[in-house]
């Protein structure tokens, strides 16, 4: 473990800066050259201990801390880089770990610590969240908790699979992940490529979300390899439809009616070539339980169901019969879907016009049957979008008292299971639009419920989640005020809407964006009018054909990269290689487009790439 030994030099003694920065370096190396003729002397964890003292020397001082130019910043770094990092050293040294246990942990931490340099070490949350997490890995397998404790935070868990992809759970965790983040899973398959389970990793990533995994058909590629390896009858599909239809195909998104029998490979690539077609068959196949590629399905869902609709918002002047003429034939799961699936620009009248349809069609369906018809899917979505329109007593009253009762308690409960938050805020979102007196005191009970339930229980994420949501009822409470209003101190939510200057530049006083345009149809237009914001004295543009850099001239530098829209591939690509080339890390990370394109740039963002902030 490192220990600061004292202040060597500095500028201030006269010297020139450069003669320190050799000094360090030499110093460097010959602490290295006397380990590595000790090696009896030697820790078996010393090339952590090394790279923790390469990060204290970043300020140019070797005291074991590390100056950020701000009090409270450069007290947590020194937390984080050295007083917490030893503290996972002497965790790891644990006896009940053996050896080569013990070795891959280590690799894993300094995999990470590696990573921390000078445009990276102000992104001390990041890293103190990140260690933070491996330490808990590390607690886990100790206590054999590991797979409960990894899908509390899959995103995080894909960045740190050297830590425990040696451990028994390590594939059915991957697994579970793959519904969820499956580019990282790929990403990140040369970590485990030598296990065992790799094959089976790949196999069953590939029938969640073959839109993802065909991006890696090439000749030589890995994860090709292994899937031609495969015995696998869905997975051998895949394949088939790749070499019939190239990779262009949309046939891949309605695999489960091929594998099925319900389409052919040739009917289904010919009703991806038609857009009406090709949606409602993706809202047939959405409609039941776990399908095959259902991530895939998922974000094409997101994507055609958002483009049918802003044809729906732009005849908002034309006749009812004229507008929604689209949707007539539509069957109820088909109309809900597209609704649930098209929430971020649905106009008002377009719900309403749906929602008519929908309940019309629904006859003496109730809504609570035909929500479990559905297999509830996003059904909170439905739920909140109702409220906001001032639908939802409407769609409650299909129903008897006792299962608008199981709803919303359904609505508010369980939160807990999910991967991410997304669940919890749809409910938040929810509250601000339901005023009913009825439905809001069952909503407090089983938010009160829930967290007690979960404070018992000792669960941290339950707790803080209805800890959260208890917010708020603090100002709309009618009973157990004091209650509310007290644990609702305990989870205050922040003030999120303004970020430091010193979270948005390196060092170097350096701050980099990566803006996303996309090849849609206002795409010139609007990366016009962005360029025009930097047309003066103040800013230099250069033009590198599929995207340009535009630079500040001012003393803190800020360097904006943008692909333009008409390369959203190449453009982009060629971005993403600057930044790893030249290890630079994205400070701001925008997102110019549709909202049905807005997975592809959150695809973008990869854990040990992002410093600072997304927008």
């Amino acid at each position: 473990m490192v220990k600061a030994t004292g202040q060597y030099f500095s500028p201030s003694h006269g010297k020139p800066y450069v003669l320190l920065l050799f000094f360090l370096a030499f110093t460097q190396m010959c602490w290295a050259r006397i380990d590595s003729t000790n090696t009896k002397s030697r820790s078996t964890d010393y090339y952590i201990d090394y790279d923790q003292r390469r990060i204290d020397l970043l300020d140019g001082v070797l005291d074991g801390r590390v100056n950020l130019n701000d009090s409270a910043a450069t007290a947590h770094a020194g937390k984080i880089y050295i007083n917490l990092i030893d503290s996972i050293q002497r965790l790891i040294d644990n006896p009940k770990f053996d050896e080569a246990r013990k070795k891959n942990f280590r690799d894993a931490i300094y995999s990470q610590i590696v990573k921390v340099n000078l445009r990276t070490v102000r992104s001390v949350k990041r890293y103190d969240d990140l260690f933070r997490f491996m330490m808990g890995e590390i607690n886990a397998i100790y206590s054999n908790k590991l797979y409960d404790y990894l899908i509390t935070n899959v995103s995080q868990s894909l960045g740190t699979i050297a830590n425990f992809k040696n451990e028994n759970c390590a594939d059915s965790f991957l697994i579970f992940a793959a519904r969820y983040r499956p580019e990282l899973v790929l990403i990140n398959y040369s970590v485990y490529a030598n296990k065992s389970y790799s094959q089976k990793v790949c196999e069953e990533t590939s029938k969640i979300a073959p839109v993802t995994i065909k991006r890696y058909f090439n000749p030589n590629d890995p994860i090709y390899l292994a899937l031609k390896r495969s015995h696998d009858p869905v997975v051998k599909s895949i394949l088939w439809i790749n070499e019939k239809y190239s990779r262009k195909s949309n046939a891949f998104v309605l695999l489960d009616d091929i594998v099925n029998g319900n389409l052919s490979a040739e009917q289904a690539d010919a009703i991806g070539n038609d857009s009406e077609k090709y949606l409602r068959a993706m809202l047939k196949i959405r409609a039941k339980k776990n399908p095959l590629a259902v991530h895939s399905l998922e974000s094409e869902l997101e994507i055609y169901s958002l483009k049918f609709i802003r044809v729906l918002n732009d005849l908002h002047n034309e006749k009812d019969e004229v507008r929604f003429a689209s949707v007539e034939n539509f069957t109820p799961e088909e109309i809900y879907t597209t609704i649930v699936y098209s929430e971020e620009e649905i106009f008002t009248s377009t719900f309403n016009g749906l929602f008519n349809r929908l309940m019309t069609k629904l006859g003496p369906v109730s809504g609570f049957e035909f929500l479990s018809r559905v297999g509830d899917n996003r059904f909170r979505t439905f739920i909140k979008m109702s409220a906001g329109f001032g639908k939802l007593a409407e769609f409650l009253q299909s129903m008897t008292s006792l299962h608008q009762q199981m709803l919303m308690i359904k609505f508010a409960s369980g939160l807990e299971g999910y991967n991410d938050l997304s669940q919890a805020v749809e409910v938040a979102d929810a509250f601000s639009s339901i005023t009913d007196s009825l439905i809001l005191k069952i909503l407090r009970g089983t938010i009160r419920y829930e967290y007690l339930r979960f404070n018992t229980l000792q669960n941290f994420k339950g707790t803080s989640i209805y800890g959260l949501l208890s917010n708020f009822f603090v100002e709309r409470n009618v009973s157990n005020p004091n209650w509310f209003s007290s644990v609702s101190k305990q989870y205050s939510i922040p003030n999120s809407g303004r970020v430091t200057n010193s979270k948005l530049f390196d060092l170097k006083n350096t701050n980099r964006w990566l803006i996303y345009f996309y090849d849609d149809e206002d795409g010139d237009a609007s990366f016009s009018s962005f360029l025009k914001i930097f047309n003066d004295k103040n800013w230099n543009i250069v033009d590198s054909g599929s995207y340009v850099l535009i630079k500040s001239k001012n003393n803190k530098a800020v360097h904006i990269y943008a692909n333009k829209p008409k390369h959203e591939y190449d453009g982009q690509d060629k971005l993403e290689k600057i930044f790893a080339e030249k290890n630079y890390v994205p400070n701001v990370m925008v997102h110019r487009g549709h909202s049905y394109y807005a997975f592809k740039t959150i695809e973008k963002i990869q854990d040990d790439r992002l410093e600072g902030n997304h927008i």
